[in-house]
């Protein structure tokens, strides 16, 4: 489907100094084997450039190009058992939702990328598919974990407690909205949810594990159940009735990837194109370096889904890394209660001017994996996030707002320069509050 022009140019893409922006075209019946040359294959994310007026004709000639020419098979990841994929090398993963986003992951050539894909008129970004070591940054402190009783006193949920009041002392007291939630479908894209465990027991709303991009759909090493928890658990939560739907893009056997990050945040999307009406927020706390999972961040709040992510753990500027960067997205660090009742700001969180505001995120109580009624203490912006997440359910539990408007009411109604020991790290110094009744 390359004319022979192209076809010579392909044979020959190990030559550094070569450069082409010639289009994709179907003009010739034959294809270049790309597996010809000595260069090891390597995983790369891939977004096409596509608007309201071409994307139809975009994704039709790209992948009809990839389809025949490279002879793999193309799979929709949203529909995808990834079970069921024995060679990676031989699948292109479309994680396009159409009218929104358009790419797909697969394997090149370096030298390939360089000199041709990157060049065309269509690529908007092709970037390596990296496994983040990590992935959650060491953020989870691990405390000696507490079983809860059959009541449970105020002060052990200091970070709820927090963030319905402006001001110190603490009152013992979590209120919110008495629709606490419902009615809005919180997506938390991370490392699956332990079902069974009492915090989503009983609860108005439901907690399922929709969507799974690893072999194995259950939570093995907590941390989705923990954030899962503060969204909106029955007792742990911020908000108890909202909808918590899980989405796992990793897991102890499943390193997680930028493309996972891509598959997660498109999977989501692609609900909200399939009922627009759906109130939707997606909670991530993974963060990556890869301009691809901040262009599928920044597409998603255009499709009016509200975004929320946590700034990271490393003590560094979260404009360095991508959800965050996103400036529609809302960037979530880690505030901490001192023992004298103040606010400061963590010593390990990221900071900078890509935060939208702090929320508690230092030895929270959170529903641990390790039996039903086990809940622990830990630490992390992952843990800053969903308190945030569960604040904007409440809002949109009670009203209808566009991301923008979202993000603008938390600002609004938080509390303002309360966190103390920014020093050398300039933030903006504002903490959640979660609406009034």
């Amino acid at each position: 489907m390359f004319s022979k022009r192209i076809l010579n140019i392909l044979l020959i893409l190990n030559l550094p100094y070569f450069i082409i922006s010639a289009p994709l075209t179907s003009d010739d019946a034959t294809c270049p084997n790309l597996s010809g040359t000595n260069e090891p294959l390597i995983d790369y994310n891939v977004v096409l450039k596509t608007d309201a007026t071409n994307y139809d004709s975009v994704v039709k000639n790209h992948f009809e190009m990839l389809e025949k020419c490279l002879q793999r098979e193309r799979h929709n990841v949203h529909e995808l058992d990834f079970s069921s994929i024995k060679d990676n090398n031989n699948v292109i993963f479309d994680f396009s939702v159409k009218g929104m986003i358009a790419g797909y992951t697969t394997k090149f050539t370096k030298s390939f990328v360089e000199n041709y894909l990157s060049k065309l008129n269509d690529v908007a970004i092709v970037n390596e598919n990296k496994v983040i070591e990590d992935p959650f940054e060491n953020e989870v402190f691990k405390q000696a974990p507490f079983v809860r009783r059959a009541e449970r006193l105020a002060d052990k949920m200091p970070n709820l407690d927090r963030i319905d009041q402006e001001n110190f002392p603490l009152d013992l007291k979590y209120i919110y909205p008495d629709s606490a939630g419902a009615g809005v479908d919180v997506f938390v894209v991370d490392s699956g949810i332990f079902l069974e465990h009492e915090e989503f027991q009983g609860r108005q709303g439901k907690t399922i594990v929709e969507k799974t991009f690893c072999n194995n759909p259950a939570d093995d090493n907590g941390h989705g159940t923990n954030v899962a928890s503060l969204v909106g658990g029955k007792t742990l939560g911020v908000a108890s009735n909202a909808n918590i739907i899980g989405v796992k893009i990793t897991g102890n056997d499943c390193p997680l990837t930028s493309q996972n990050i891509i598959n997660g945040i498109t999977y989501v999307m692609q609900q909200k194109a399939n009922d627009p009406g759906r109130k939707i927020v997606l909670n991530l706390s993974a963060t990556s370096t890869d301009s691809a999972v901040g262009d599928a961040a920044s597409k998603a709040v255009e499709a009016g889904i509200h975004f929320v992510v946590g700034a990271g753990n490393r003590n560094l500027d979260a404009c360095g890394f991508f959800p965050g960067k996103v400036e529609t997205v809302v960037t979530v660090t880690a505030s901490k209660i001192t023992t004298n009742q103040q606010d400061w700001i963590t010593d390990w969180c990221n900071w900078g001017k890509c935060v939208t505001l702090f929320a508690p995120g230092e030895n929270v109580p959170v529903a641990g994996i390790g039996n039903p009624s086990e809940i622990k203490l830990e630490s992390g912006t992952s843990l800053s996030a969903p308190h945030v997440s569960g604040a904007i359910a409440l809002m949109l539990a009670n009203g209808d707002f566009t991301p923008e408007q979202s993000k603008a009411e938390l600002l609004r109604i938080a509390s303002k320069d309360k966190i103390q020991g920014l020093k050398y790290r300039p933030t903006a110094n504002v903490l959640l509050r979660v609406p009034s009744p």
